[in-house]
């Protein structure tokens, strides 16, 4: 066998982003427009020729400008559409604000209440990111809240939202998340919503090795009767990313009529990711998935929560 020489590494500014022990992906930074730390964790945006801005967490990439509208629809449209009446709404997590922007295309929304622990990101993303938010932290129906997401929710009556929807970071080792991904916290959320209400969460890698998915649909089907996993393949991630929608014994996936209708009833402004005939087909996985989905997983809870082994990235 021949000797194979590694080729050279570009010139440049590169943001290396270690997908797992045995591999990485890297970015090519034009341009850094602003970087520093908050109380909770370090941010940094910078300008990319292929996928223009770019937000870094903890040193970790969490949307491209290019392609964010895949993984904000994705988490935020087919809760939506699913849910007859989304009139009172809540966005945890979700900072730099396109999450919010796309709960604020449906016409019956009235309330879509915000609620971030880090109010510094949020000016952050605010002022930097104006192409992800689109104006929605200061629409009329928009509430922001900064707190600790969990005692914040649960101080709230029971009852209060119809749709809640999780945006949240990936559940570090001791990090702000860790206790938002746990049966404790899943039982508090479902006691938040009005009767036939429903939760999304985004849940990690889809793969084939990665295992917060199947803890996740393992955990939510000790709170929820109803919990539905799907799919979205995120270019920027280079990933296909899991998700979960999760609700009662009356929850069921709307056809293609239902969601059409809903959109139009609703007066939703053009989809680029998700459309009534694409969204029948989200619950239909792969086989190797529902086969991990029916074997794999344990129940996290906030004594045994998500724990990344050495070397591997959380959401793995």
């Amino acid at each position: 066998m021949s000797d194979l020489s590694s080729p050279s590494w570009p010139s440049g500014d590169w943001f290396i982003d270690l997908s797992s022990p045995a591999d990485l992906v890297a970015y090519e930074k034009q341009k850094v427009l602003v970087f520093g730390k908050t109380r909770f964790q370090e941010y940094e945006i910078f300008l990319s020729r292929l996928w223009g801005k770019v937000l870094l967490l903890d040193g970790r990439l969490q949307s491209a400008e290019k392609d964010e509208f895949i993984y904000h629809e994705a988490l935020v449209h087919p809760v939506m559409l699913a849910h007859p009446e989304p009139r009172r709404v809540l966005v945890l997590g979700g900072g730099e604000g396109a999450t919010l922007r796309e709960v604020l295309r449906h016409s019956l929304v009235e309330a879509a209440v915000m609620a971030d622990i880090d109010q510094e990101l949020v000016e952050v993303c605010r002022k930097w990111l104006p192409e992800f938010h689109q104006g929605a932290f200061d629409a009329p129906r928009t509430e922001l809240v900064f707190a600790d997401g969990r005692a914040w929710l649960a101080a709230q009556p029971d009852g209060s939202f119809d749709v809640i929807i999780l945006d949240l970071p990936e559940p570090l080792e001791e990090g702000p998340a860790l206790l938002l991904f746990t049966r404790e916290f899943y039982n508090l959320v479902r006691s938040k919503l009005a009767p036939g209400g429903l939760v999304a969460l985004q849940s990690g890698t889809a793969g084939p090795w990665g295992r917060l998915l199947p803890d996740l649909n393992c955990t939510l089907r000790a709170v929820f009767p109803r919990v539905l996993a799907y799919t979205a393949f995120v270019p920027s991630f280079m990933d296909l990313y899991g998700f979960h929608l999760a609700g009662g014994d009356d929850f069921d996936w709307p056809s293609p009529w239902e969601a059409a209708t809903r959109l139009e009833d609703r007066a939703m402004p053009p989809l680029r990711w998700m459309g009534p005939e694409f969204a029948a087909g989200l619950p239909h996985l792969p086989v190797y998935l529902q086969t991990r989905l029916e074997k794999e997983g344990r129940v996290l809870t906030d004594a045994a929560p998500f724990r990344p082994v050495a070397g591997e990235r959380p959401i793995f």
